[in-house]
């Protein structure tokens, strides 16, 4: 039988990561603009590169801690810690290999409007909020993903039990012809000895500041419960930095409950009369950027009715 860890008062948790939010800093929520930005990485070889090419950078940077990131398609989030012009100089370098490495690969990619944007972290709420809305990007954009799951990011490594069960090579060990090619990169006079490979891929937590991380929340309940409940602040940050809020089916649904008790003092939708539940459906979509299909779907609207509302 496992045995629960010996318990620790909820505020000397919280005083605890008080104390790392409060010496770790600044944090910052590095990113770029999905809306500005073309497609940049268009399959898996692209994301692969860029995973490599995001632990190579941290090497030349130890002042600067990573905290977690994410790639999408067209855009990418990093929270780090750090002085901003080194935070901005870790961005530069990254986009810089990025670019020469797709000309080298004869791949017409428009980086132009792939350009650093910061806004610094002021307290400990807010940085767990920001780790959250980050590592949650890629599993509620994709269907098919979990927390778990989605693997062009660090999201995957927190509190997971089975991360170091993960077969993986250390990048020094590897052979010459092996670095180069996955550090995209001739030379290799860069500080590798913590990065760990499995699969070509350097693996995020031999980069990121993970247990530091994971630290910033009081327990592993804590982080998934900012994974999974805290959608009101996903929709603040995402407005905040002009992006689309994605929520889950489930979430939405809490969502819409929770405005029915508060707004029309009943417990779900389907008490609501259709004149309310359109009131309700422009909630939805501006607010919580709700689908056509998940306001059709949990209201049970005819689907002329909310295209007719929220044209394509």
């Amino acid at each position: 039988m496992v045995k629960e860890p010996i318990a620790v008062s909820f505020w000397d948790k919280e005083r605890d990561c008080e104390y790392i939010f409060n010496t770790s800093g600044p944090f910052w929520h590095v990113y770029t603009d999905g809306h500005s930005s073309d497609m940049i990485f268009t399959c898996k070889e692209d994301m692969v590169m860029a995973m490599n090419i995001m632990g190579v950078c941290s090497t030349y940077f130890p002042d600067v801690g990573i905290y977690t990131f994410v790639l999408m398609n067209n855009h990418v989030h990093n929270i780090m810690s750090g002085r901003r012009e080194r935070c901005e100089q870790f961005f530069e370098m990254v986009k810089g290999k990025l670019s020469r490495c797709f000309a080298r690969n004869g791949k017409v990619v428009n980086l132009k409007d792939f350009n650093c944007q910061m806004i610094e972290i002021t307290s400990l709420q807010s940085l767990r909020n920001e780790i959250a809305y980050v590592n949650r990007n890629g599993f509620v954009a994709i269907s098919s993903c979990t927390p778990f799951s989605y693997p062009w990011g660090a999201g995957a490594c927190f509190f997971n039990p089975f991360l170091g069960r993960l077969s993986s090579v250390r990048f020094d060990d590897l052979t010459i012809r092996e670095r180069r090619r996955i550090s995209h990169s001739s030379s290799l006079d860069f500080a590798s000895g913590s990065l760990m490979v499995h699969d070509g891929v350097i693996l995020p937590s031999s980069f990121c500041r993970i247990k530091e991380a994971e630290a910033l929340f009081r327990n592993a309940h804590h982080y998934f419960q900012h994974l999974s409940r805290r959608f009101e602040a996903y929709s603040e940050i995402a407005s905040r930095l002009h992006e689309k809020v994605f929520i889950t089916d489930e979430e939405m649904y809490s969502a819409v409950c929770a405005i029915c008790q508060k707004s029309y003092n009943v417990k779900h939708p389907g008490h609501l009369s259709a004149e309310k539940r359109v009131e309700l459906a422009r909630r939805m979509k501006f607010e919580y950027n709700a689908s056509n299909r998940q306001i059709r779907n949990i209201l049970k609207l005819d689907k002329t009715i909310v295209d007719e509302l929220f044209p394509d």
